[in-house]
C-alpha cells in the first residue's frame, strides 16, 4: 500500500501488517479446509476397518479444553478397539480443527462441551456444541 504525502508530494511505502482478529480468521478457514481436504480419507480408512460410527466428546474451560473420548462402533453397535495409534491420532486432530473452525476459543473462560456422532455409512456428521457462560440474577430493594 502506499500512502501520498500531500504536504511535500512524495510517497510513503506502507506495510500492511495483519491485525490479530485476520490473522485468526485465516487460521481458522485453514483449519476447516483441512478438515475438508482430510476428512473424507479418514471415513475410508475407518470403513474398511469395520468402523460404522465414531462419537467423539469434547469438554474445556479456563483455557484449557480436549477431545475426552472417542467411540468407535461397528455396524451391529458394539464398541470396537481401534489398534491404529496413528489413525486415532490423526482423527483427534481433524476433530480439534472442526472444533477450533466452528467455535473459537471454545476452551476459554467458562468453556464449552460437545459432541460429534458421525455415522460413517451414510456419511453424516452430527455436531452439538454447548458454549458455558456466567449468568447473574439481580434483585433490588429500596427501603424496608
Amino acid at each position: 500500500m502506499t500512502q501520498s504525502n500531500p504536504q511535500s508530494g512524495t510517497s510513503t511505502n506502507l506495510t500492511l501488517i495483519s491485525t490479530s482478529s485476520d490473522a485468526l480468521a485465516q487460521y481458522e478457514r485453514e483449519r476447516l479446509e483441512n478438515v475438508r481436504r482430510n476428512l473424507p480419507g479418514a471415513r475410508r480408512q475407518l470403513l474398511e476397518a469395520g468402523i460404522h460410527r465414531v462419537q467423539v466428546d469434547y469438554d474445556g474451560c479456563g483455557d484449557s479444553g480436549c477431545i475426552e473420548n472417542i467411540t468407535y462402533r461397528d455396524g451391529q453397535g458394539s464398541a470396537v478397539d481401534l489398534a491404529d495409534q496413528l489413525a486415532i491420532e490423526q482423527l483427534t486432530d481433524l476433530f480439534y480443527d472442526l472444533i477450533q473452525a466452528r467455535h473459537p476459543g471454545w476452551e476459554n473462560n467458562d468453556g464449552a462441551c460437545g459432541e460429534f456422532q458421525w455415522n460413517l455409512t451414510d456419511d453424516a456428521l452430527m455436531h452439538t456444541h454447548n458454549d458455558r457462560f456466567t449468568d447473574y440474577d439481580t434483585t433490588e430493594h429500596e427501603g424496608l
